[in-house]
């Protein structure tokens, strides 16, 4: 075998090799990354399904944004945002620490998504819809906050995924995988005459 040959043979084994290498290489980033995206969704959902969250997410749908409509509420903020006394009041303490609460949550999710720590696609299809609404109930109070303190870029984060999620649903509403058959699941026989009443009630009304 002449030396030539060696040598040929020799340079298609290393390119193989390094081929081989490279493509081992794809694979366990690739399988890092996964890992690292199921991680931070179990992440993510364990942040919402602690009762601190839980709590403070039912009070923001309770009382916002009808809240700000009370202009006590909004004297109470301001004040405290601009290091002034202000009168206690359970009701208003609680909601802002609610609100507060759910929106710096929303603002550090914004933030992995922005850095993309957390993939993009991943995230609107599993959280688009609930964000869309806590943005629509948050959206004064943000506001609220930026215009007392003179800083635009609070909780711009959130408002970048709200912005992304808006998007996402009116581009496609619906998430289920085209061309799967629907089970179309049924409402309940007594479930469906309660909602029946309710319609008639809102008509009347």
């Amino acid at each position: 075998m002449s030396l030539e040959l060696v040598s040929a043979i020799s340079s298609v084994f290393t390119a193989v090799v390094i081929g081989a290498t490279a493509i081992a290489a794809i694979i366990q980033l690739r399988h890092m990354r996964m890992n690292n995206q199921i991680n931070a969704l179990l992440t993510v959902q364990a942040e919402f399904d602690a009762e601190g969250y839980r709590d403070a997410d039912l009070l923001v749908r309770k009382e916002f944004p009808e809240i700000l409509n009370d202009e006590g509420f909004c004297e109470y903020l301001i004040a405290l945002l601009n290091d002034q006394p202000s009168v206690e009041n359970a009701r208003y303490g609680e909601a802002r620490v609610a609100a507060r609460l759910v929106s710096n949550i929303y603002e550090n999710l914004g933030t992995l998504v922005k850095r993309n720590i957390f993939d993009r696609d991943l995230f609107l299809d599993t959280y688009s819809f609930i964000i869309a609404i806590a943005w629509d109930g948050l959206e004064g109070f943000v506001a609220l906050v930026r215009a007392t303190t003179g800083q635009q870029s609070i909780y711009e984060n959130f408002e970048f995924i709200a912005t992304l999620s808006k998007d996402h649903l009116a581009a496609d509403p619906v998430t289920y995988p085209r061309g799967v058959r629907r089970l179309n699941p049924r409402v309940p026989a007594i479930a469906a005459k309660l909602l029946d009443s309710s319609s008639v009630r809102d008509v009347a009304r």
